[in-house]
């Protein structure tokens, strides 16, 4: 029987792979809206950060902000955030969701592999075995058969991995390098703050005004994100903390099983069989 203690994290694991399955579709939505993208990921970002910084005010924790807290939060940002949604973005419109759920899902592999270089947590027979039947799966969906009827070109598959890169880097990151003193809603509250910068300064040269002037479906899907974003961002620093980096890109397991569902609910995408047997395994 699992103790309050180890049901915790168990409850975090599922619901961040469930909304993690889920932002794809969402994405996709914004994406195929007509907004811009630099509209999607400011507004996204800001209403990310704003809500982060209410809550930090309520809890009177606001983030610390020295050199190297700075540090902390920029990279964090970089590699957990701004790299991964500006590619999800830039591939989403040529590819399923339900494909680019299964991609993303090669995160715990990443994650491994970067553990053992900066040695940022422990890695025994079971879970390698594990990690290493999901990237079994994964990698097959890479192969033209994978697709059915609609075809996917390799420089999308391919730059869509760099995705699931990116996030084993932020996983191994943050537990490494996690500032002394600092609780989840901190270092969230940080991220947010300094995203939520770089965006602004971005968007000062590229701003397209008619992201704001006509409210459609990809306006509420991007206040959806945000206010989804607020949760996910704290319950992922929290499991970090309990459990490490390899036990919290688990999610992306879950995750592949809501992000079939919803693209399927959504744009009645269909799975090859290989596809099928790709999501069963993972």
């Amino acid at each position: 029987m699992i103790s309050s203690a180890g049901l915790r994290p168990l409850l975090y694991l599922l619901f961040l792979g469930s909304s993690w399955g889920l932002y794809f579709s969402l994405i996709k939505i914004a994406a195929l809206s007509g907004i811009s993208y630099v509209g999607i990921l400011t507004l996204t970002t800001v209403g990310v950060g704003l809500g982060m910084s209410l809550i930090a005010l309520l809890r009177r924790r606001m983030p610390v902000f020295t050199a190297r807290h700075f540090i902390f939060y920029l990279v964090c940002a970089l590699s957990g955030y701004l790299l991964p949604m500006i590619i999800e973005l830039w591939v989403i419109t040529h590819m399923p969701a339900g494909l680019l759920t299964l991609i993303v899902s090669i995160a715990p592999l990443a994650t491994l592999l970067f553990a053992w270089v900066m040695k940022s947590d422990l890695v025994n027979l079971s879970r390698l075995s594990g990690i290493l039947l999901g990237a079994f799966a994964v990698f097959a969906i890479l192969l033209p058969e994978a697709h059915g009827s609609e075809s996917v070109a390799w420089r999308w598959l391919l730059l869509a991995l760099v995705v699931p890169a990116s996030y084993a880097i932020h996983h191994n990151f943050a537990a490494r390098c996690w500032p002394e003193g600092s609780d989840s809603y901190q270092v969230a509250c940080g991220e947010a703050i300094v995203a939520s910068l770089l965006l602004i300064g971005v968007s000062m040269f590229h701003w397209q005004w008619q992201d704001v002037q006509s409210w459609n479906e990809g306006h509420s899907v991007i206040v959806f994100m945000a206010l989804i974003s607020l949760i996910d961002i704290y319950i992922y620093f929290e499991l970090i903390r309990l459990k490490g980096p390899i036990y919290c890109s688990h999610a992306n397991y879950f995750m592949v099983v809501s992000g079939v569902i919803w693209g399927m609910v959504i744009f009645a995408e269909r799975l090859s069989p290989l596809m099928w047997i790709s999501a069963l395994l993972l």
